[in-house]
């Protein structure tokens, strides 16, 4: 197996359609073939198991899938929609609690702050507490 595999302790395997099944490419290993991609984990664990005598459930592996075009595209683009928007909401969440500790600053009450920022009292305090 490379240095980057075993130093990582995860195992990447590369899953393509292929047929009625899915072949799985390992680093360091032969390919190996599973009818169904629910299976790739065991399939690849068994063959590294197999290649380098480590016990199977000691395995860890990540499996990743590469899909033909345009769907590799799709997923490319969901995921990154998804990065981005969780980036939005950490920004957003952030510049929430800037808003709740300027208020408590200038001497508006918790309640006071709930009823602005459209929130229950208990949100309150937890946008002031956190950081």
């Amino acid at each position: 197996m490379t240095d980057e595999f075993v130093n990582s302790g995860m195992h990447r395997v590369r899953a393509k359609r292929q047929r009625d099944g899915w072949v799985l490419r390992i680093a360091g290993t032969d390919e190996v073939w599973t009818r169904r991609l629910t299976e790739a984990v065991a399939a690849a664990r068994s063959l590294i198991s197999a290649a380098t005598g480590t016990p199977a459930g000691e395995i860890n592996v990540q499996v990743d899938v590469e899909l033909e075009e345009p769907l590799q595209s799709r997923k490319r683009e969901a995921v990154q929609a998804i990065l981005d928007a969780r980036r939005a909401q950490e920004k957003a969440s952030q510049a929430y609690r800037e808003v709740a500790r300027s208020l408590q600053e200038s001497g508006v009450s918790g309640a006071e702050i709930a009823l602005i920022l459209n929130v229950s009292r208990q949100r309150v305090s937890q946008l002031l507490s956190e950081k």
